[in-house]
């Protein structure tokens, strides 16, 4: 399986026999890994975050061969913007005595 690693990793089996290892030198470069690597969970969540890129097509090859780096941040994943709404924090809510006496009133 052809893949384009970001981040260094150690791939195992259900066992947890190493199966695969990426390297410092072989972030950004295409590489050909085994289809072993997909046993482990933490293949599906690089993939998932954007730390490894997986080619599905020709064309989509023929473009990360052309610029590896291109939609990458500094942390090795996808530079996509988050569009969810951040979560309140607990200095924005507030106290349990302000809530009972707003519920009484």
């Amino acid at each position: 399986m052809l893949l384009i690693p970001y981040v260094c990793a150690e791939f195992r089996d259900r066992s947890g026999n190493p199966v695969y290892r990426i390297t410092p030198e072989m972030r950004g470069c295409l590489t050909e890994a085994p289809e072993a690597i997909k046993q482990d969970l933490l293949f599906d969540m690089l993939v998932a975050d954007g730390s490894i890129k997986v080619p599905e097509s020709e064309s989509q090859k023929r473009v990360l061969e052309a610029d590896p780096m291109a939609g990458v941040n500094a942390e090795g994943r996808s530079a996509v913007m988050n569009t969810e709404k951040p979560a309140k924090s607990a200095k924005t809510e507030p106290k349990a005595e302000e809530k009972t006496a707003t519920a009484e009133k």
